[in-house]
């Protein structure tokens, strides 16, 4: 929805906000029956296509062997970056070889 409403961000409370969101978008697409969204102004802001959040999907399970190029390319296909002294959200540390 459009409007001609201001909304100052503050950094901290929409990271948290982004957070939850991510969550509850992760739940809701994984089939979960036990999900309630409660919107609020941050709703406004738009999650994207379910299809292209899905593509960006990488699933990891203990055991299974997985080419380390690979998966640091899906990451950056998936919009993370690398930072190896920065590590927040969105961003990822890669050690040794």
């Amino acid at each position: 929805p459009n409007s001609d409403t201001y909304i100052e961000k503050d950094l901290a409370i929409n990271d948290e906000i982004d957070k939850l969101r991510l969550s509850a978008t992760s739940a809701l697409l994984s089939g979960r029956k036990d999900v309630v969204v409660v919107s609020s102004v941050s709703c406004i802001y738009g999650m994207g296509n379910p299809s292209d959040f899905y593509k960006n999907v990488i699933e990891i399970e203990r055991g299974r062997m997985m080419d380390r190029n690979v998966f640091l390319r899906r990451l950056v296909d998936s919009l993370y970056v690398r930072n190896d002294i920065d590590l927040n959200r969105g961003n990822f540390r890669v050690k040794g070889d």
